[in-house]
C-alpha cells in the first residue's frame, strides 16, 4: 500500500472567500493531495488554506471533532462550521497527533496563487473600516489587563513597539502557554467589550 494511505489527516481549512467559515475534514492521503483536490472544484471560487492539520491513527477523530462543535455547523451533511479556526484547532492539538500543516499556500498554478493573495489583501482587517479611531485603547479577550493602542490600518502599539493585532495576541497567546505558531488578531482583541472580528460582522 502507498505510504501516503497509511495514516489518516484531520484538518482545519479556511477559505478567503468564506470569512467567518472553517471545514474540518479529513483524508487518508497527504494534506497537500487533499488540498488540491477540494480547490480544483469549479464550485469552489479561490483555494482553501490549511489553518492545522495532524496525522492521526485515531479513525474517529474527525468524527469526535464535528460531534464538538455540532452546534455551530452549519448543515449535518456538510463540514462547514461557523467558529474560529484557534477554538477548533485546540481541539485537534489535544489529540496527540503529529503536525503536518503545510508551511506554504498550497495550489495548482500561479493565477490560482496571486487570485488568493488578492483576496487575502481586500480581506486586511482595517480599524477604520469598523469606527475605531487612532489612540483607541483595545483590551484582550483572555486577560482584560492586557491592552494594545490602536494605530492605522491594523497596527498597534504594544509594549512600546509598533505591531500587529496578529503578532501583539500570538504574543500574548503565547505567554499563557498556548503553542500556538499564528493567530487571527481581531478575533482577540475586543473594543467596549466586543471583539473586534464580531463588530466587523456586524458593521452592516
Amino acid at each position: 500500500m502507498n505510504k501516503d494511505y497509511q495514516k489518516r489527516v484531520v484538518y482545519i481549512l479556511t477559505n478567503e472567500a468564506m470569512p467567518g467559515l472553517i471545514k474540518i475534514g479529513y483524508t487518508d492521503k497527504t494534506i497537500e493531495k487533499r488540498m488540491k483536490e477540494l480547490s480544483r472544484h469549479s464550485g469552489v471560487p479561490l483555494p482553501f488554506t490549511c489553518y492545522y492539520a495532524v496525522e492521526t491513527e485515531n479513525k474517529n477523530l474527525e468524527k469526535m471533532i464535528h460531534e464538538m462543535f455540532d452546534d455551530v455547523r452549519l448543515s449535518s451533511s456538510r463540514e462547514f462550521f461557523t467558529i474560529a479556526p484557534e477554538k477548533a484547532k485546540i481541539a485537534l492539538e489535544i489529540s496527540g497527533g503529529k503536525d503536518v500543516t503545510p508551511t506554504t499556500d498550497i495550489v495548482e498554478n500561479q493565477s490560482d496563487l496571486q487570485a488568493l493573495q488578492k483576496q487575502r489583501n481586500k480581506n486586511r482587517f482595517n480599524f477604520m473600516s469598523i469606527g475605531v479611531e487612532p489612540n483607541t485603547i483595545l483590551e484582550f479577550k483572555k486577560d482584560t489587563s492586557q491592552t494594545c493602542k490602536v494605530l492605522h490600518d491594523d497596527q498597534v502599539e504594544f509594549r512600546g513597539e509598533i505591531t500587529s493585532l496578529s503578532k501583539s495576541a500570538l504574543t500574548i497567546i503565547n505567554e499563557m502557554g498556548y503553542e500556538w505558531g499564528k493567530i487571527a488578531g481581531p478575533q482577540f482583541w475586543m473594543y467596549k467589550g466586543k471583539t473586534l472580528y464580531d463588530l466587523n460582522n456586524s458593521k452592516e
